[in-house]
């Protein structure tokens, strides 16, 4: 039994009754999965479709070069399990959809506007309920994080405004996509958004880091709906 009682106040695993769908097991989604368990969320669904690759290794926290070949959902199960977490985990070997039906909090790792463009429809569009959105996005040592009430009709505009064709992405040189630290801090800012929401309290809509000139800026708060 994991005693969680020094940390309540920041999050009670007790209290929140909201299963986690991570969408992505890349550089972001295998930085944030280690601190969701550390946390004491109590269900969990891992989607992702690729396998665990050469180039993955430095960048993506969970995976070991031992990993190399298997899905990466297949390898996230075997991280979960040796972390003797109290958390049922639901692993989905595929991609979300439009039409996947989503319930709980969505917080979203995925590397291309299509797969945003996706993830969005099935969140909007799901006869479920999603009462809590993230997009992390990292581009070299720049990152991005939106977070959203979905039903609130304003937030979610102010969201589509950062939806646009992949064509319109600046592509990255390999270099920058194999560091370690923007996922790391990005899963940190995706944790603190998650305990501001289960303790019903104000968070950032929009979070925008430039770490090598350590730059922060956000937007106003947001009350949680």
């Amino acid at each position: 039994m994991i005693d969680y009682s020094d940390q309540t106040d920041i999050f009670d695993p007790s209290k929140f009754g909201w299963p986690v769908h991570l969408v992505g097991l890349g550089g972001i989604g295998s930085a944030v999965l280690f601190p969701l368990l550390k946390l004491g969320v109590k269900e969990l669904h891992i989607w992702d479709a690729d396998k665990v690759e050469p180039h993955n290794i430095p960048a993506q926290l969970i995976y070991r070069p031992s990993d190399i070949g298997m899905t990466k959902a297949a390898a996230a199960c075997a991280f979960i399990e040796r972390q003797e977490a109290d958390c049922r985990v639901t692993p989905h070997v595929e991609n979300v959809s439009a039409d996947t039906s989503l319930e709980g909090v969505v917080i979203s790792g995925v590397d291309s506007m299509r797969s945003r463009y996706a993830i969005w429809h099935a969140v909007t569009h799901s006869s479920m309920y999603v009462p809590l959105y993230m997009d992390g996005r990292i581009g070299g040592e720049q990152l991005q994080l939106l977070t959203v009430h979905p039903s609130d009709f304003r937030q979610a505009e102010k969201y589509e405004r950062w939806l646009f064709p992949d064509e319109e992405a600046s592509p990255l040189p390999c270099a920058a996509r194999t560091v370690i630290h923007p996922p790391t801090v990005l899963a940190g800012l995706m944790v603190t958004q998650l305990t501001l929401f289960a303790r019903g309290e104000p968070f950032r809509a929009n979070v925008i880091a430039h770490l090598k000139k350590m730059q922060f800026t956000t937007t106003t708060e947001v009350v949680p709906s």
